[in-house]
């Protein structure tokens, strides 16, 4: 008996097995790479053909013993189908911003605050209203051939597994989803002339597979990414944040919502937890685990891509000699103040013309200092979402991080960890996502589980005063600009 879980990802898409447990089974991993096209598009017949490989290869060498079936996608992809469910769109990802000038225009109509309570979204490009307005305003024709509107995991469910459905987490990428009813929002449907025969069902429970070499398995809801790399790196309560940087950044917690449901798999602790209020800071977004679950945050655009930026703009050459340098200044010596939104900015301004700006250059700068002034300008950004997210987290709430990019570089880890005035530890879960959909399958998912870090870095108080300081010059240069 094993679950295979399927994790759709923005540069690979893979195939694991774990036991019932969720353990993952030694060597039953495979994996293949996937690139967005030059308007961040994917091709869903594509996508399919990538999956339908890894699982041959997988299977080749585990051909038996599949009980259930779990899926994880990055986040907001949306997919036309005709009524023979056969795609007349790419998948729009969440990366397209070619819908900004629509969602800009919705902002005038509707109330963003208001939606943002509402759906736990804002009105931005990377959201199915702007992208559905944008995709009926310029491509008239295709739209009217479109009989469904999906998801990427929810393409891939119909077409490998023969199931048409989705899951509350997937689904509230959407921006779709109203979260006090756990539905679609009926306000939206309305507004955009949308059925909801047009929409997948949101289903709380698994399905049989009816067809193919997995009859018989479960399949369950799919999980947006990031739901499931905060319960496979053991963030599954207000107790511990996961914040990570890849390519971009991001903080998360998960916490009970107020608005009931069936019971959930994630046990409470033993202690009394604190109901929270609904109300969400408007620097966050609100989407879901499950139906009684919330997954809470902010991301911004920056995060690696600054540092791959500054090497490939300065010619910086060997990471570990920068790594080494870097770590030698003390904080915010180069007295450089720096926006460093190179793509816009998402949380917590959402403000998303603003571009980078470099101020306090001299000709004694150096590239190592440059390179200083950046990583500790992007953990500025974190510390404003970090500070929203106080107002959810619990009390004392510790930073558990992953990412490629903050895992490489211990310099980065401190410097979050001092402006945050918050413990970080990097899991040791290398596959953090798929391990979230293992345990969730499972319902081996608990509140507060044994914590598994490789090294963990203790704030220091001088240095956070220092940046507090860096922190204000920061928002200072951001007031005048935005």
């Amino acid at each position: 008996m094993s679950i295979l879980v399927i994790d759709l990802g923005s540069s690979s898409t893979r195939a694991v097995l774990f036991d019932v447990q969720a353990e993952l089974i030694p060597g039953a991993m495979t994996r293949h790479p996937s690139q967005f096209n030059a308007d961040n598009e994917d091709d869903p017949r594509a996508a399919v053909d990538r999956v339908n490989e890894v699982l041959a290869e997988l299977t080749a060498k585990f051909p038996k013993g599949i009980t259930d079936i779990g899926l994880s996608c990055y986040a907001t992809s949306l997919i036309g189908l005709d009524e023979n469910h056969e795609p007349v769109t790419p998948v729009l990802t969440y990366a397209d911003a070619r819908p900004a000038e629509d969602a800009r225009a919705l902002r005038l109509k509707f109330d963003e605050v208001e939606t943002l309570q509402r759906t736990g979204c804002r009105i931005r490009s990377n959201y199915w209203p702007a992208k559905l307005t944008w995709l009926k305003r310029t491509q008239p024709d295709v739209f009217s051939r479109i009989r469904w509107f999906c998801s990427l995991a929810d393409y891939v469910c119909w077409r490998v597994f023969g199931i048409f459905h989705t899951g509350i987490s997937v689904a509230s990428w959407t921006g779709l989803v109203n979260r006090q009813t756990n539905d679609w929002d009926e306000t939206w449907l309305r507004v955009l002339n949308l059925q909801p025969d047009q929409l997948p069902s949101i289903d709380q429970q698994s399905a049989t597979v009816k067809q193919g070499p997995w009859q018989g398995a479960q399949l369950h809801p799919p999980l947006g990414d990031g739901a499931a790399a905060n319960i496979g790196s053991g963030c599954t309560d207000p107790s511990r944040v996961a914040v990570t940087i890849g390519t971009t950044a991001a903080l998360r917690i998960v916490r009970e919502t107020t608005d009931g449901g069936r019971p959930t798999i994630i046990k409470s602790p033993s202690s009394v937890v604190r109901r929270p209020s609904s109300h969400l800071p408007s620097a966050l977004w609100e989407y879901r685990v499950d139906h009684t679950h919330a997954l809470i945050g902010g991301a911004t655009t920056e995060g690696g891509s600054v540092f791959a930026w500054a090497q490939r703009a300065l010619k910086l050459g060997d990471e570990d000699a920068i790594e080494r340098a870097v770590a030698q200044q003390k904080p915010d010596q180069h007295g450089l103040t720096v926006l460093p939104m190179f793509a816009g900015e998402r949380s917590p301004g959402y403000a998303e013309d603003v571009r980078a700006t470099l101020h306090g250059l001299s000709l004694d700068t150096s590239p190592e200092e440059l390179v200083r002034a950046l990583l500790e300008a992007v953990a500025f950004r974190l510390a404003l979402i970090h500070d929203s997210l106080r107002e959810v987290a619990e009390p004392g709430a510790v930073l558990v991080g992953s990412g490629g990019a903050l895992v490489n570089s211990s310099t980065w880890c401190q410097i979050i960890a001092d402006v945050t005035n918050t413990p970080l530890s990097l899991s040791d879960e290398a596959e953090a996502s798929a391990k979230g959909v293992a345990l969730l399958v499972s319902g081996h998912m608990v509140s507060q589980p044994a914590l598994s870090a490789s090294r963990t870095f203790q704030p220091n108080p001088d240095h956070h005063k220092i940046y507090r300081a860096a922190m204000q010059r920061q928002q200072e240069l951001y007031d005048k600009l935005v």
